[in-house]
Formats: C-alpha cells, structure tokens, sequence
C-alpha cells in the first residue's frame, strides 16, 4: 500500500484534517517532467501556452508551497509552473552515493525545466533555497530569465576560505553516515498526527499547522494503517551550497540584470545577513528595475497569500489584478 497524502489532507481509505486552501479558479494539473536520473514533479496551473512562472521552493519543503498564492494571482494571463526539486516532494531522488549540490545540479534541474518545455523566457519566483537559486540561474543564464521574485533570502553565507577543508571533509562525513545507517536500519514509519508534529517543529522557526499540513500533502507516503513515511530524501538536509568566497558569491550575483522583487519577512533574521547593504546597492544598480516593498510582510510560507498585496512590476502589479488589498 503505497499513497501519498492528497491535497484535500486525505489518504484514500482515511480521513484526515482538511487542509485549508484557497479555492483553484484554473486547472491544475500534476505533471512529471523526464530527467536522466527520474522525473521532476510538478503542479501546473493555467493554459501552458500563456507566459510561463516557475515557482520554486525552500529548502526540505515542496511545491504545495505556493498552493495559497497562486490562486490569488492574475488569472488568464500566465501558466505557473510549481517544481519539486529533485529529492524533495514527488521528485525523483538523486542515485544512491551522490550528493544534491545547489550551485550544479540544482541550476542544471531548473535549466532542464526550462529547455524541456522549450521556453524563452520565464518569469522565476522562489522562496528561500528557490529564491537562491533564482539569483543564480539569472546570474548564469540572463537571457532566459524576464523578472525574478525572491522571498525571503538575501543570500546565504560563505564560510571563510580556511574553513572549506572543513567544510568538504564534513559533507563526506554526513554522506557516509547516511549510508551507513541505511544499511541496517528502514526509514522511520509515523503516524500522521506524529508526522504533522514533525514538519510543525523541526524547523528554525515553528510552522502553523495549516502550512504543515499543506507541505505533508507532497511529502508523505502511506505504507500501511495510518503508517507514513516521508518522501523527501533525507540527503536534502545536508545540500551542499557553493563552497566559495564572498567576494566570488557577489561576483557571481552581479550578473543579475533582469527586474527583481526583493520580499522580506517582517521576523526574518536574514535582513542582518553580513552584505545585505552591499547586496541591495549593487541590486540597485545592475538591475533594470529593482523594488523591495517597504511594508514587512509577515511570511508563514507556504500561507503566502499576504504577500500579493506588495506593488512592484512583478507579474505586471499582481496584487490590484488580483483583487486583493
């Protein structure tokens, strides 16, 4: 017996809380996009032939993260595209051995995305670790990338220089010990109500229970009564991210040229991050338009509604389209 959680919070032969979730008003479908290693899972939304958003998510979470917003978002106008990373999700995982680098392998997946549906250009929207990405996909590839909407990261830091020996040794390390352990021991099986718990508080910062709800509804695999599994790899919890200098880092991001929207939340400790400033100067004046609302939002991804309201450029002024104030 194997099912995964719907996106209503029930499995076929149980109930389970209903998740909360504003109403489609386009067709949604759950697509799989074929890789070397798997397929890329995906939700899409709208008439595929109108202007392309890719949404992408953060780190361990999935593409139910934008199930709130993108109904509040302009109808009839752009088909968005939510991916579930590879090792995240309904992804395929990465072969055995390997780990999930963010600056490669990442940037291929979403590269592949793109050429796989033949696009131009896309408008790019990530949260987080997607938001990351999203800097350096239009870092590396500018003409493929119309606007990008970043939620809620800055940048992430680089350890200092003397420090990446480290830094290598423990990725190996962490590695090694995940393979160990597969070894002789299966994945831990939960109940749903321990699952929940699980997605609420392991986190830096505690989910509510309507947004924990909605990420289990890609991340849990049912293998018997009221006995899940999670589907995400538990590789993802060490990705391995640039091993390089600060000053490679904002080398790398000055080749950031398209319009941006830069959205913070309003508790976000990444608004300290060491070259914030520097980052939203050069922001300024490398791209063609740069916008950062200055109204806090308060982020409870993936309930990201609230963000709709923010003027920018992005999505030609999504929030008055959208009716939403």
């Amino acid at each position: 017996m194997n099912r995964t959680i719907s996106d209503s919070g029930e499995a076929n032969n149980g109930p389970f809380a209903k998740v909360e979730t504003a109403e489609p008003t386009q067709r949604v479908k759950e697509i799989q996009i074929p890789m070397s290693w798997g397929y890329v899972a995906a939700r899409s939304w709208g008439d595929i032939s109108h202007q392309p958003v890719l949404a992408v998510h953060g780190r361990q979470d999935n593409a139910a993260t934008f199930n709130h917003l993108i109904p509040l978002l302009p109808k009839g106008k752009y088909h968005f595209l939510c991916i579930d990373l590879p090792g995240h999700g309904l992804s395929s995982h990465f072969p055995a051995g390997l780990l999930y680098r963010v600056l490669t392998d990442y940037i291929i997946t979403v590269r592949k995305v793109v050429d796989h549906f033949k696009w131009k250009q896309v408008i790019y929207m990530g949260h987080s670790l997607g938001g990351l990405l999203g800097y350096y996909f239009a870092g590396v590839f500018p003409e493929l990338v119309k606007k990008l909407i970043v939620i809620d990261i800055m940048s992430h830091s680089n350890l200092p220089t003397h420090h990446h020996t480290e830094l290598i040794r423990h990725y190996y390390e962490k590695l090694h010990e995940f393979e160990e352990k597969s070894l002789i021991k299966q994945p831990p099986r939960y109940s749903y109500k321990e699952a929940l718990s699980r997605v609420i508080t392991g986190r830096p910062s505690e989910l509510s229970i309507t947004s924990a709800k909605t990420l289990l509804t890609r991340d849990l695999k049912q293998v018997s009564d009221d006995r899940y599994v999670f589907c995400k790899d538990q590789r993802v919890k060490f990705l391995v991210f640039p091993i390089i200098s600060n000053e490679q880092h904002m080398a790398l991001l000055s080749f950031v040229r398209c319009p941006l929207l830069l959205i913070m939340g309003n508790q976000s400790s990444l608004k300290n991050y060491a070259l914030a400033q520097e980052l939203l100067q050069m922001f300024k004046k490398n791209c063609e338009e740069f916008s950062t609302p200055d109204r806090d939002s308060d982020l409870n991804l993936p309930v990201i509604g609230s963000l709709v309201y923010c003027e920018s450029s992005a999505l030609d002024h999504a929030a008055p389209e959208a009716g939403v104030s």
